[in-house]
């Protein structure tokens, strides 16, 4: 298993590196100011569970089982087609489940995100995708856990003022004990400050 995380990340840092080497006219364009910016999150700690041993024939989870959330996020370009993200999460769940087997209530999981994400149009382009990947932190139940997040997202542009954003994650987890692989989708609108 760690050998497929490890082909992942490798695989989207040379894929962010071949985007930021080539420059072409559609890179042309300003970068992106700061943003600050709120996120819906909806979290899946079980759908995971048939990409990792495809036997137990479970897909994704319902909308309705999933772990909801809401976040702040903070925007700043590095360059017209790379920029630096951080969010803070707040994502409701039961952790005590996960990391101990027994059911206990649903509490706050905390988290810490940095990420890099990398578009293949500049930042003035009205709808661009994108990839991202980072390193993330979290509060679970009295005990911190680290993952690293991997994932692909939409931006579009409105006005260069305000933007909508559209996520999807892979997370690994770096620490077993406190929660499993797992998936996260965020729904956000960043405005310039």
């Amino acid at each position: 298993m760690k050998l497929k995380q490890l082909t992942l990340v490798l695989s989207l840092t040379i894929l962010c590196s071949t985007v930021f080497a080539q420059k072409t006219k559609s890179t042309s364009g300003s970068k992106k100011g700061q943003l600050i910016g709120l996120n819906l999150i909806l979290a899946d700690y079980k759908g995971t569970s048939s990409f990792n041993n495809p036997s137990t024939g479970k897909g994704y989870s319902s909308v309705r089982d999933m772990s909801k959330g809401v976040a702040i996020s903070y925007w700043k370009g590095l360059t017209p087609t790379i920029d630096l993200s951080a969010k803070i999460d707040a994502i409701f769940h039961d952790y005590a489940l996960i990391a101990h087997g027994l059911s206990n209530k649903t509490e706050i999981g905390l988290e810490f995100e940095p990420t890099v994400n990398v578009r293949p149009f500049a930042d003035n382009a009205k709808l661009s995708p994108f990839v991202t990947t980072g390193v993330g932190v979290g509060f679970y139940t009295g005990k911190f856990g680290a993952y690293i997040p991997a994932g692909v997202g939409l931006q579009l542009n409105c006005s260069s003022a305000t933007y909508l954003f559209l996520q999807a994650q892979y997370r690994f987890t770096l620490t077993k004990k406190e929660f499993g692989d797992n998936l996260l989708y965020s729904f956000g609108i960043a405005e310039h400050f």
